[in-house]
């Protein structure tokens, strides 16, 4: 945001014509020299070259009643006059506009003398990139496999048949794409999309307004949308082209790489005005990747295995992509205690970890840790205790329990790259000595009207852009979740939580958006040994991206655990199988 710089206000006062006058006249002198002078308040806007003198003129006093009179003038910076092509978007007229308003004259109309600045989609003569605008392909969310070949966007765009379309997809990626038939667009893009892709089709359709255009994306499953980056949200699945995905951080994403780029073109204005007005719609600098993870727990026959192969072995396989995330989170149900000792008893419930089992969260690249699994205190008060204190030694963040019922409640908040998030978490499946108390380490305990109260607060007070919430809640061994377990979660999202998290199911479950937010209703397991059945094998690995305090898409990848605790990522068989159970038990 741009303030101008208040005026400096210098006033000179004229001295005494007359001498000899009496001793009222010049006390009367005096107090004009003591008393502060004159303040004129105004905000002048932001110039780019130095403003012209301020010039005052004092005329002598003349008489003991004469008032001092003081004229000012202050130079004005004139408007840079700005003509934009119609071809150019309203949206992006505001958002290039914005930074610098209070200096810039929009010409709406034809213009009748020279502009300062020209703006278009083509390079006109002597026109400059200006800004650079980044769109993505995107689907409904219960997609199976999100990519697409550019040479098969292309042959769809152009009206290639639905045949050819799929050939080069399986040229591009080795696997054939679903068969789109229909591309969605914002009208007012055209003119950005015909530069990077030619004329349209008849495939191609136009919609006024980006919720027109999400609706017909929901509609059918063979309509592809492609829209501005900063327009997505997050019932949209984003599909990568030729492996680039523009809502990953830089550990994914190499704009250099990715072809489905648009730019204005400019010609004119002073450098330092261009220097100014932003230059893309998706700024690096403004996003961030949040990866959250499923059951964690270092015990039993995965503690065997650390045992034997070392304590990074869970997260051999995983790690290396949870750790790319700017901020990752993992659902850490055990505690670590000093002394642990194995055991593998499969009807052992009572749960430690060594504390050299950490390596296993270091090299996941762990930032935030929920604590409202249900074993934190199975070895005890004490060692819970210890258990946290270590983490705080450690420097890592933890929410969902604590010391003491007050903590366990505590938000956690953090900021990257200007998002501001907060976390919160609970656990309703007790037993009641897992649960915190005034004076006692452990979970915070579910509590409905606690929970909506925190969040509603936090949105009121304005402390946090977007809001995450996790819930240990009842198990449940489907995919479907538990009734009161619906409720419960849906009646969060309408207390103002962002996206809700279930992570102690033990496998993965539905996904809905309520109101247009997300809830997952459970995870399954990161690291644990639940090696029994194919559904506690697999797990989900959300990603979710968040650009300019929105949350603008997630993404599911999708895990299967081996030898009793080191997930690897599905194959694509694999995965389809899960997620289309997932997805057909969802609620769309």
């Amino acid at each position: 945001m741009w303030t101008g710089k208040k005026s400096q206000w210098v006033v000179v006062l004229g001295a005494c014509a007359a001498i000899g006058l009496g001793v009222a006249l010049v006390v009367q002198a005096l107090s004009l020299w003591l008393l502060p002078p004159p303040v004129a308040e105004r905000t002048a806007p932001s110039v780019t070259a130095p403003s012209a003198a301020v010039s005052v003129t004092a005329p002598s006093v003349t008489a003991p009643s004469a008032a001092v009179s003081v004229a000012v003038s202050v130079a004005v910076p004139t408007p840079v006059t700005v003509a934009f092509d119609p071809s150019v978007p309203a949206a992006l007229q505001r958002a290039l506009l914005a930074p610098a308003i209070d200096r810039l004259q929009v010409v709406t109309g034809p213009v009748t003398g020279p502009a300062a600045l020209r703006v278009g989609t083509e390079r006109f003569p002597g026109a400059s990139r200006l800004y650079t605008v980044t769109f993505a392909a995107a689907v409904r969310f219960d997609t199976v496999e999100p990519a697409v070949g550019w040479e098969a966007l292309r042959a769809l765009w152009s009206g290639a048949s639905v045949e050819e379309s799929l050939r080069a997809s399986l040229r591009a990626t080795g696997t054939l794409a679903v068969p789109w038939r229909a591309v969605a667009v914002l009208t007012e893009t055209l003119p950005l999309l015909t530069q990077v892709l030619g004329d349209p089709s008849s495939a191609v359709v136009g919609y006024a307004t980006q919720p027109e255009l999400v609706e017909a994306l929901w509609q059918g499953r063979t309509t592809l949308a492609i829209l501005p980056f900063d327009q997505l949200e997050p019932r949209l699945a984003v599909l990568a082209i030729d492996g680039q995905n523009p809502v990953e951080n830089s550990a994914h994403f190499d704009p250099a790489r990715y072809p489905l780029v648009a730019h204005l073109y400019a010609q004119g204005a002073a450098p330092s005005l261009l220097a100014d007005l932003p230059s893309n719609n998706r700024n690096p600098a403004l996003l961030t990747v949040l990866t959250m993870t499923g059951v964690t727990a270092l015990c039993r026959m995965t503690a065997a295995q650390i045992e034997q192969f070392g304590p990074a072995w869970p997260a051999a396989v995983v790690g290396p992509e949870l750790a790319s995330a700017d901020i990752t989170h993992i659902s850490n149900e055990v505690p670590f205690v000093e002394g642990c000792a194995v055991n593998t008893d499969p009807e052992n419930f009572n749960f430690c970890s060594k504390p050299e089992y950490m390596e296993s969260l270091w090299a996941s690249g762990v930032d935030i840790v929920g604590m409202t699994g249900n074993h934190q205190n199975d070895f005890g008060r004490q060692n819970a205790a210890a258990s946290l204190a270590r983490y705080v030694e450690w420097g890592l963040p933890y929410y969902g329990g604590g010391q003491n019922l007050d903590e366990a409640y505590a938000p956690l908040y953090l900021e990257h790259n200007g998002n501001r998030l907060a976390f919160l978490g609970a656990n309703s499946y007790g037993p009641a000595m897992a649960w915190a108390t005034a004076v006692l380490p452990g979970a915070a305990p579910f509590d409905l009207a606690i929970l909506s109260a925190t969040i509603r607060a936090i949105k009121q007070q304005n402390r946090a852009d977007l809001v995450f919430v996790e819930l240990q809640y009842q198990e449940s061994y489907d995919v479907q979740p538990l009734v009161d377990q619906r409720l419960d979660f849906n009646a969060l999202v309408r207390a103002g939580a962002d996206v809700v998290t279930g992570v102690q199911s033990h496998v993965p479950q539905a996904i809905e958006f309520t109101e247009g937010k997300l809830v997952l209703f459970g995870l399954g397991n990161l690291y644990f040994d639940q090696m029994g059945a194919q559904a506690t094998r697999e797990g989900m690995v959300v990603k979710h991206t968040l650009y300019a305090g929105r949350h603008l898409s997630t993404q599911i990848l999708t895990t299967l655990l081996y030898d009793y605790g080191q997930p690897r990522w599905s194959t694509p068989e694999q995965r389809a199988d899960l997620l289309e159970r997932v997805f057909g038990a969802s609620f769309w």
